[in-house]
């Protein structure tokens, strides 16, 4: 696996993910920062031409492509552990989603929003790439990922925690300002083309809409993410 792009990079180094190795473009500017970083973690770098770098990735690397681990996820049991006598927690759940920009995305506003994490099911999900790594400007090294055999399991735990589950729908007669976030919710996304799951959908508490006032009749599930997500944030901080 590779990660590439100055800020997906620097967000790399500062974790606890294991990078391989370092290619940088020959006589690239601006690279001082990262190269001292690489060489504090005592990562191997080498200084090639950007041929070498173009067979790493077709895509927009800005002279920086670093051989990575595996990025580790966690299971159910991770989960019911991290909420285990929790009175605070924000989770995002993600039906279907399968576009690897979207997903990282979703992970970058979730870092950003103060999410605490990102649960989805282990088939029928977008892959953690490199793509979904750039796409998430770096911040899928900062957020907890759950991959579960199935969501409906992970709602099930949940709610055996009085957590609240909050479905975004586009049929809902209820509107994102009228919602109530509390300091134990749970967010679900739906695809672009399908929503919600019927079945995850009958789970939910309540659902809500995003207001548009354009002809076009929904949003890129990335960015109805961010919104909804900035919402949860203000009732967040107003504990």
């Amino acid at each position: 696996m590779i990660v590439y792009g100055r800020r997906s990079v620097i967000e790399a180094i500062n974790s606890d993910l294991e990078i391989q190795k370092a290619f940088i473009k020959k006589n690239a500017v601006n690279m001082e920062k990262i190269i001292f970083k690489l060489k504090k973690k005592n990562i191997p770098l080498s200084f090639v031409p950007i041929e070498k770098l173009k067979k790493l990735t077709n895509n927009n690397h800005q002279g920086i492509v670093c051989q990575i681990s595996k990025i580790k996820t966690s299971n159910l049991n991770d989960l019911d552990s991290s909420l285990q006598n929790k009175d605070s927690s924000r989770l995002a759940f993600l039906d279907g989603i399968t576009d690897t920009k979207n997903f990282g995305s979703i992970i970058r506003n979730a870092e950003c929003f103060g999410i605490d994490g990102i649960v989805i099911s282990k088939t029928g999900s977008a892959q953690i790439n490199d793509e979904t790594i750039k796409s998430s400007s770096g911040a899928i090294f900062n957020i907890p990922i759950y991959k579960v055999d199935h969501l409906m399991d992970a709602i099930y735990l949940v709610k055996e925690q009085n957590f609240v589950v909050i479905g975004a729908d586009e049929k809902s007669k209820k509107k994102l300002k009228s919602v109530k976030f509390n300091n134990k919710t749970i967010v679900i996304l739906g695809s672009e083309g399908k929503g919600i799951s019927s079945p995850v959908l009958k789970k939910c508490d309540e659902t809500f809409k995003i207001p548009l006032q354009g002809n076009i009749e929904s949003l890129n599930v990335s960015v109805a993410a961010g919104i909804i997500m900035y919402e949860i944030s203000k009732a967040k901080s107003k504990e």
